[in-house]
């Protein structure tokens, strides 16, 4: 048991080192000053690249922009994912290895292929430089990963309990929100997460389907990495960190909050 006990505390400690230390070199680089070579730490330090990333034009919009394409995306992804995981998981015609294929299919299939196809049809349907157009190439992108939470979610409910209401005679509606609902919530609330998570750090489909136009996160910060500027780089980063875990937060909120059915 000891040694259990220590080799668990050692992965532990290692576990918190590997995430902790990408997150301090962020920090230390975007309040850094001046750093130069063969300095193990800056110089100076100061708070003058977030006062730089703060009075960019394009800072503010490219926050908003993604907090709410990727919150969308969410939305959208649950309200599809849920009565089709729902379908998939009961039904008895396909087999469940196939449907785990066509779930992962668009995960599968090359990103950058599936893109610039999908750029042709939406330059069509005039759809391009669009928040319409990036909200459905990123429901067509994270609604695998939903569908596969859901999935899972499902088939470890099982049917005993809704048969058992509906056999008492409840209604589908009650059936849903006093049972399923409840026992549901924890695989809808990983889902969520996963899913903005996803939507929230895509690049090449905002890039190829926005065309431009429309700016996120993302799409600010990879070229001041590409270009070496990694103090402005490690600013935008701890932003998208904090957007994704302000986000994540909402959507747990959101959903474990609403109380329904029976409190265990």
């Amino acid at each position: 048991m000891r040694l259990s006990s220590k080799r668990s505390y050692f992965f532990g400690f290692f576990a918190a080192v590997l995430t902790l230390l990408p997150l301090f070199l962020l920090v230390l680089w975007s309040v850094s000053k001046k750093w130069q070579y063969p300095g193990l730490w800056p110089q100076e330090i100061g708070l003058k690249i977030f006062k730089q990333m703060i009075n960019e034009p394009s800072f503010l919009p490219a926050s908003l922009n993604s907090l709410l394409i990727a919150s969308i995306t969410t939305l959208i992804s649950l309200l599809i994912a849920v009565p089709a995981a729902r379908y998939f998981a009961f039904q008895t015609i396909l087999s469940q290895r196939l449907i785990e294929v066509l779930i992962y299919l668009p995960l599968i299939l090359p990103a950058i292929a599936v893109i610039t196809s999908s750029q042709v049809l939406f330059l069509q349907l005039h759809l391009t430089g669009t928040f319409s157009g990036i909200i459905l190439i990123h429901t067509y992108l994270c609604l695998p990963y939903a569908m596969q939470v859901l999935l899972a979610s499902y088939r470890q409910l099982g049917e005993g309990y809704s048969l058992t209401a509906e056999s008492l005679g409840a209604n589908s509606w009650s059936i849903f929100w006093q049972i399923t609902w409840p026992l549901l919530r924890p695989g809808m609330t990983t889902a969520a997460s996963l899913v903005f998570i996803v939507s929230f750090s895509q690049y090449l489909p905002t890039f190829f389907i926005g065309g431009g136009r429309i700016l996120t996160l993302p799409l600010v910060l990879l070229p001041y990495a590409n270009n070496g500027r990694f103090g402005l780089a490690s600013a935008y980063s701890l932003v998208f960190l904090g957007c994704t875990m302000l986000g994540v937060f909402v959507f747990k909120k959101a959903i474990g909050g609403i109380q329904r059915g029976t409190k265990r």
